[in-house]
Parts: structure tokens; sequence; C-alpha cells
């Protein structure tokens, strides 16, 4: 009993000293960059600092940003610097002690639950600071910190580092986010992207099934069409009303989303702000878009008004807004935007120019 409790003591002392040693190497296993700090990794051969930020920081050399989920690169430039070892987020480690640690903070608490989806971050019992490490020994990690008690985990970390390019499936739907009218485990459309090649889905169709595999819920659809690989065949089966059909259809690239705008024209090569004004176009994709040219406002669709001019709205409600009515032309096979350019107004029918013949064979030019 005695032996117990003195090492029960011995270890208890050694959890709380071995994190103040912990700090220390966080300061040489990271460097400054902006108002932040960014840590050291190091993923077989390769070595480079990985941080979180919400944009682009500036002056600064980037090795690989994806900014659909803030993670950036920076270059390793220090012989004497310390690194980390990302360690997997697995149930041996969900039992740990850990800290969340910077050069100036150490806060022990244990892994409440790991992450489930890109932006749902995984939880720990104690603070975080934005780009700390969560540790159970100094060069090991476990995640890195998101501020209030939030950390991204080991497994999208690995994503990161293991993609050559920011990379994300998409079968050209979004489904409802979980919620109390929306339970986590019935995955339903909300919208659809018009400009997707041949998307066949509708609004309220329920995803069933993936290439025979079904899901558990939302964050495990949202991984597995995430990780499909860009052309493949997916063999998508759904519940539409009363009933069951497989649709096959290829899967291409997410081109917003996440962290950034997700209003459907990006797959178009279109940018748009937050007042519909079209402020960038990417030549690439000029056949798919019909004239269209910078400065153009994109006001109506299909005679619905997107934006009231009276009312500031906010960027979410914004793309919400323009998504819910470009799901409605998939629905009715009627693409009508009305554009404001250089003081005059004037229609567009984008129909013609969709690569979709599910969506062109319900189009009809009386509009009913």
């Amino acid at each position: 009993m005695r032996f117990f409790l003195f090492g029960l003591i011995f270890s208890s002392w050694l959890f709380a000293y071995d994190f103040e040693i912990c700090k220390k190497y966080y300061q040489v296993a990271s460097k400054k960059i902006e108002n932040s700090r960014v840590v050291l990794i190091e993923h077989g051969d390769k070595k480079f600092y990985i941080g979180f930020f919400s944009k682009a920081p500036k002056d600064v050399e980037i090795l690989k940003a994806d900014p659909f989920v803030g993670l950036y690169a920076f270059p390793f430039t220090s012989k004497d610097a310390q690194t980390y070892m990302i360690m997997p987020l697995d149930d041996k480690a969900l039992s740990l002690n850990m800290a969340d640690l910077t050069e100036k903070y150490a806060e022990k608490g244990i892994v409440i639950e790991p992450q489930k989806g890109f932006l749902t971050y995984a939880r720990f019992s104690a603070q975080t600071i934005l780009n700390s490490v969560i540790s159970n020994i100094c060069y090991q990690i476990y995640g890195i910190g998101m501020g209030d008690n939030l950390f991204i985990d080991s497994q999208y970390l690995l994503r990161f580092i293991e993609q050559e390019e920011p990379y994300y499936g998409d079968i050209g739907v979004r489904l409802y986010m979980p919620n109390k009218d929306h339970p986590h485990d019935v995955l339903k459309v909300e919208y659809v992207d018009p400009f997707f090649p041949n998307v066949p889905f509708l609004k309220d169709d329920e995803i069933l099934s993936i290439n025979n595999k079904e899901f558990k819920d939302y964050y495990d659809f949202e991984w597995y069409v995430a990780n499909l690989e860009e052309h493949s065949t997916a063999n998508v089966k759904i519940r539409r009303a009363d009933k069951i059909e497989t649709f096959s259809i290829k899967v291409s690239r997410r081109y917003g989303g996440f962290l950034l705008p997700d209003r459907f024209f990006e797959r178009i090569g279109i940018t748009l702000n937050d007042e519909l004004m079209i402020t960038a176009i990417d030549p690439k994709f000029q056949a798919l878009q019909q004239g269209l040219l910078v400065g153009d406002r994109i006001l109506w669709i299909n005679n619905k008004k997107i934006l009231n001019p009276n009312e500031k709205t906010q960027s979410k409600e914004v793309e919400k807004r323009l998504r819910f009515l470009l799901t409605e032309a998939v629905k009715l096979g009627r693409l009508d935007i009305l554009i404001s350019r250089e003081g005059f107004q004037f229609s567009l029918n984008l129909i013609g120019g969709l690569n979709n013949a599910y969506i062109q064979s319900r189009y009809n030019p009386f509009g009913f």
C-alpha cells in the first residue's frame, strides 16, 4: 500500500512537472506569425510549421494552404527547433490525462469528444488557446487549439498534411445540418447545386447509401463524400417520397463551403460579394458563364428578389437565400436571372448552359 501511494504521488508530481517542461518545449517548437504562433510538425521525412488562420497570413511564405478549413503550412527554418509528432486520437488516447499548452499556458484536462466534422471541432475539458497543442508528452500532440474548449484533432491535421492540395469531394448537394427538426441520422437534401454536372437530386431527397455504404450520421456522410476520389462514380441510393431510386453521378470537387463562401456560382468560376456583385471571374470556366461580367449584380432569380436593398444582410443569410432559390430552380427546370450592368437591367436564361439533362427535361419556357 505504501509503495502504491508513493507511486501515485510521484505520478501526480511527474504529470504536473512534465507540463511545465512542455511549455518550454512549445516555445522552441513554435514560432510567431502575425498575432499567433505555429507549431513545427515532423511527419515522415517532412518538417513544416502548421497553424490555423481564418484568413491567409500576409507577408510570409506559405507552403500549403487549405482555406476551406483555415489550415496553413509554413517552411521549416531553424535547425535547432524541436518538433512535434502527431498521434492518433484513438480510444487509448481518450483515456489519457492531457494539457492544452503554449509557451505561457498549461491547463490540464481530458478530451471530452473527438472532432465530428470539418468545422465541428473536438472538445477539451479545459480552455484552449488558438494554435496551442493538446499533449500528454512534450513531443506528442493530439490536436491544435481553436479557443474556447475546442481543438482540431489529429485525424483532420493529418488529412491536411498528407494532401498535395486541398480537395473535398462533392456530389452536388448540401444536407440539412443536424438539429431538433432534422435528426443527425436522417440525411436529407436541403440544397442542390444546379451548376453541378447532371445532378439528379431534389430538395428533401433522403440519402440512404453511397456505393452501398450506409451512414451513421451527418458527419459520417460529410467525411465520406469529402474523401471520394475526383471523377470516380458514386452510386447514390435515395428515397424520394415513397420511392427508392439509385443514381450514378461523377464525383467532382468542392469550390466553396466550410469557411469559404458556398453560393454555388463558385463552380462556374464566379465570385460574388455580399451584395451579389461579381467581383472575379475565372476564365477557364468561360463557357459556363454565359456572358456574365465582373461588375454585374444579380438581382432576381426566377422573378424572386434575392436581397432587400433596404436591409443589411449577413453573409451567411445571403448564402442561404441564394442557395434556396437555386435549389428551387433545379425543381422548376427554370433558371432566369435578372442582372444589373452599368445602369441597365436585363434577364439571362442560364438553363441552356447547364450540363444537366435532368434539369433541362423539366424546363418550361412559359414558366408553369
